[in-house]
């Protein structure tokens, strides 16, 4: 490593400071980045910074004499790795929430449930095992927990259920890099959008069923 440092010096000379701008750059986008609120504005950032770093390891590349460059070598590893990762996740998200949770198709302990789904919108219902009253969507997939089977009736599961379908719909007309901003940089949901699904599953399921619904979960978490 340390003779690769050595021929950094000798073999950028002028370039030096160019690219020595560049990776600062990158590293301010990354800060940056982090104290951004707006989800979408941060992953720009964040994909700002990447390139920048990528752009300063190609022209270092372009410009080095030197063979083996190790540390040059892992870094287009890591760019490559990353990208997938960060890119892939969306789109395959649901799949690694399945193995995840070791989920099971709802259909299979309540055969109503995918029925039900299905005059909705076009997605999978999993069930997986937690005490836990807990629903969530996710890619075209909603998972609901054995505690919540527990704890709801049949009109107040249609509720849930026509809750997270509503977020799916939703987030199908959503472009790309907006739905990964907010499943990779938001930790709690949007309230408008909260409100947007009651107010879907108020008239799908019935208010009276939404209402008792939130009651029933939210004394477990008094």
């Amino acid at each position: 490593m340390f003779g690769e440092i050595t021929c950094y010096g000798q073999c950028l000379r002028s370039w030096a400071p160019i690219v020595a701008l560049i990776v600062i750059m990158s590293i301010a986008s990354i800060t940056a980045s982090l104290m951004l609120k707006n989800p979408k504005k941060r992953l720009l950032m964040f994909g700002f910074a990447q390139a920048g770093g990528l752009f300063a390891i190609a022209t270092t590349f372009y410009l080095m004499d030197c063979t083996e460059m190790l540390s040059l070598y892992l870094y287009f590893a890591y760019v490559a790795i990353s990208t997938f990762l960060i890119f892939g996740t969306l789109r395959y998200y649901d799949r690694l929430m399945i193995r995840r949770l070791e989920a099971k198709p709802a259909g299979s302990i309540l055969k109503w449930t995918q029925e039900y789904v299905d005059m909705l919108i076009s997605a999978r219902v999993y069930y997986f095992d937690s005490a836990v009253p807990k629903a969530f969507a996710a890619g075209r997939s909603i998972f609901i927990s054995i505690g919540l089977l527990e704890i709801l009736d049949d009109d107040e599961l249609k509720a849930v259920l026509a809750h997270e379908a509503w977020h799916i719909r939703n987030n199908s007309r959503i472009p790309f890099l907006s739905r990964l901003a907010m499943m990779a940089f938001s930790s709690t949901s949007e309230p408008e959008l909260e409100d947007k699904a009651d107010n879907f599953a108020a008239e799908i399921a019935g208010s009276a069923a939404l209402s008792s619904a939130r009651n029933k979960i939210d004394k477990v978490f008094i």
